[in-house]
């Protein structure tokens, strides 16, 4: 193992660079998304704003194209929520990423394999010819006498390869939507064998020098630490502050940590701050619970010098678009100035017609 340490810093400044938020970078989306991997899509509009924050001359419409074309689509995908990314990843990856299915389901109930096979032929069978939405196979389930009906009918959006259909809403994707098998929507199916490698070489290119249990965080995958071995020559070494070990790609770009980091308003649930088990670098330990919420749901944050400085919202109106910017401390005047440009530009990006209106809270 090398002896060479990644400071916290250093860790930070390179996570941001595989992210797209050192500089804005001249990608068209769907090159960005397979850079990335995928983007959090659980709010529709979420993955936008990730591709705003990280593109240069981005447009809402950019990526409008490339869901209504079906390069994109938005798929269950890391830890069994809703993804953006492009079809060939989808069709290539999803296998490797869905839990196996003697996996217990949310609200504590375990079918056998009969019964869950029995569900997932019936949603196979449903979802197949067009598009359907989760209520549907419900009734579906609840008709032929399957008890108990939702968790069941969550089984089949974690182990059948759906895709949302697009629509014409304005980020693209109902909030709900109706879902369809990847090869009605895509014409072709998904691939069966898992590629656990491939994947751990993925995150590794878009996240940096990780921890196994990092990328067991973000993929929900086990025995981390021998798929990282598995990768040999591939990879190198580093140690972080704490002395554990750390792996990476060998040829990847690494900038040191005095790499100046511009600020940066992220999307809700963004990946930048989501894709380590332990998130010290980038969130600060005292500011992790102002970031909690009983609905799970994970706000849109402020970078500032690479760490959360805050959080920001954005609602915008037929003539205005306010946006609400609650910073946890204080900040530097010229962060201040940055902040408030980059709340203007997103204001403009999400409504080109309305007037920015930007408000700094307590």
């Amino acid at each position: 193992m090398s002896d060479t340490v990644l400071t916290q810093r250093d860790l930070n400044r390179i996570l941001l660079a595989r992210q797209m938020l050192l500089a804005r970078e001249p990608l068209d989306p769907v090159a960005a998304l397979e850079r990335l991997f995928a983007l959090q899509a659980q709010l529709p509009r979420a993955p936008f704003l990730g591709l705003w924050a990280r593109l240069t001359d981005f447009t809402r419409q950019d990526l409008l194209d490339a869901v209504h074309t079906r390069r994109v689509v938005r798929s269950t995908l890391m830890r069994g929520t809703l993804h953006l990314a492009s079809a060939d990843d989808v069709l290539a990856f999803r296998t490797t990423i869905m839990p196996s299915r003697d996996v217990t389901l949310p609200w504590g109930v375990k079918p056998t394999p009969e019964v869950l096979e029995a569900v997932l032929s019936i949603g196979r069978e449903h979802f197949a010819p067009e598009p359907k939405d989760f209520e549907s196979v419900r009734q579906v389930l609840e008709v032929q006498g399957f008890d108990p009906v939702r968790p069941l009918a969550y089984a089949t959006r974690m182990f059948l390869p759906l895709v949302q259909a697009s629509s014409d809403a304005p980020f693209g994707h109902e909030p709900g939507g109706a879902f369809t098998l990847a090869k009605t929507w895509l014409g072709r199916d998904e691939r069966s064998e898992p590629q656990p490698q491939a994947l751990a070489r993925r995150y590794l290119a878009a996240h940096g020098p990780s921890l196994p249990a990092d990328f067991s965080a973000w993929s929900g995958l086990k025995a981390a630490a021998a798929t990282f071995e598995a990768l040999g020559d591939d990879l190198t070494t580093f140690r972080d502050e704490r002395g554990r070990k750390l792996y990476d790609l060998k040829d990847a770009v690494r900038p040191p940590g005095e790499t100046p980091a511009p600020v940066r308003l992220l999307a809700d649930f963004d990946g930048a701050v989501l894709c380590r088990a332990d998130r010290t670098g980038i969130i600060a330990p005292e500011h992790a619970p102002l970031l909690a919420s009983k609905n799970g749901l994970i706000p849109a944050m402020v970078l500032v010098d690479g760490v959360v400085a805050g959080t920001w919202r954005i609602e915008p109106r037929k003539k205005t678009a306010p946006v609400r910017i609650r910073l946890f401390g204080k900040v530097a005047a010229k962060d201040l100035r940055a902040i408030e440009a980059e709340a203007v530009s997103a204001a403009r990006f999400l409504a080109p017609d309305a007037k920015p209106e930007v408000a700094f809270e307590t």
